[in-house]
């Protein structure tokens, strides 16, 4: 397929996190995969963070592409309203991309994409983070042990069969039947089922990404040794890591707010309780706490 490399970011409203839970990695991602297919784009990358969304698609056309993000975003949100009983967007009303045309400027796009999670200190190279989906062209199972089909449990076998059904059906996963799914797994299962799931429906050409660099090994090698700057698509950079909101997670499973996501949806007075509490109990600033409570301040 020719054409050519755009660099899509889209970012969400007033900047609120919109990724709490492991399901809304899994929602978007497998809505993503699947309408890619479905829209005939080549997926050389994508990577989901707290607040906005990355990708690196390829297209001969570029109403397409808008068709293709206004398709995702519009499912996605559906979705995810409707597992909280919410109204309302999600995202700003236009995504932006930026064509990629020469190789010097479609590796400097991919170090950027896969780099997001070492620039907000998630972790220290970019194949650590499952987000990004770069580990995967290496491995089957890069954040979980193999378990042997003979050791599967009954429950993780089910979630197996039904991940297989919908894929083969060409249909993303919902909401309620990830939380099913996991709801009876154990966590080195959860963590397998995760694994299975994205390679299950990834939309990835692995190949055609590596052979931007000459092997998987280059790409890790010049993805490492230079973090990449986007000037085409300006982004909103603060010096503040993206662990802090993992910590926050963590406090709201402790109170007993699950899904995480959930917490947008509480009352402005006991958000503010909350704010006071995450300023008191975490090392988040305020902005990253109002994102993550989705208050304004």
């Amino acid at each position: 397929m020719s054409g050519e490399v755009n660099h899509v970011y889209q970012r969400t409203l007033h900047g609120y996190n919109i990724f709490y839970d492991r399901e809304d990695y899994l929602l978007y991602f497998t809505i993503f995969s699947v309408l890619s297919r479905n829209y005939g784009l080549i997926v050389l990358g994508l990577c989901l963070m707290e607040d906005h969304i990355h990708s690196l698609v390829q297209t001969d056309r570029r109403d397409v592409l808008s068709r293709f993000m206004d398709h995702c975003t519009s499912v996605f949100v559906k979705e995810y309203n409707f597992s909280i009983c919410r109204e309302g967007g999600l995202f700003q009303k236009r995504f932006g991309s930026a064509p990629k045309i020469g190789l010097k400027k479609i590796r400097t796009a991919v170090a950027y994409l896969f780099n997001n999670p070492v620039e907000k200190h998630i972790c220290t190279s970019a194949e650590d983070y499952r987000w990004n989906f770069l580990a995967y062209a290496a491995s089957e199972h890069p954040f979980s042990k193999i378990i042997h089909i003979r050791k599967l449990s009954r429950p993780l076998s089910r979630a197996m069969s039904e991940v297989d059904a919908m894929r083969k059906l060409d249909l993303h996963l919902k909401f309620n039947s990830l939380k099913r799914m996991f709801s009876k797994l154990s966590e080195a299962e959860k963590e397998y089922l995760t694994d299975y799931i994205i390679v299950k429906y990834s939309p990835f050409d692995y190949d055609k990404l590596c052979s931007y660099y000459g092997s998987y090994e280059n790409l890790l090698l010049a993805v490492n040794s230079n973090t990449g700057s986007e000037y085409d698509i300006r982004e909103e950079h603060n010096l503040f890591s993206d662990l802090e909101y993992a910590e926050m997670k963590s406090l709201m499973l402790a109170k007993g707010i699950v899904p995480v996501r959930t917490v947008i949806m509480l009352p402005e007075e006991v958000k503010r309780t909350l704010m006071k509490y995450l300023q008191k109990n975490t090392s988040s600033d305020l902005k990253q706490i109002s994102k993550f409570l989705h208050l304004f301040v």
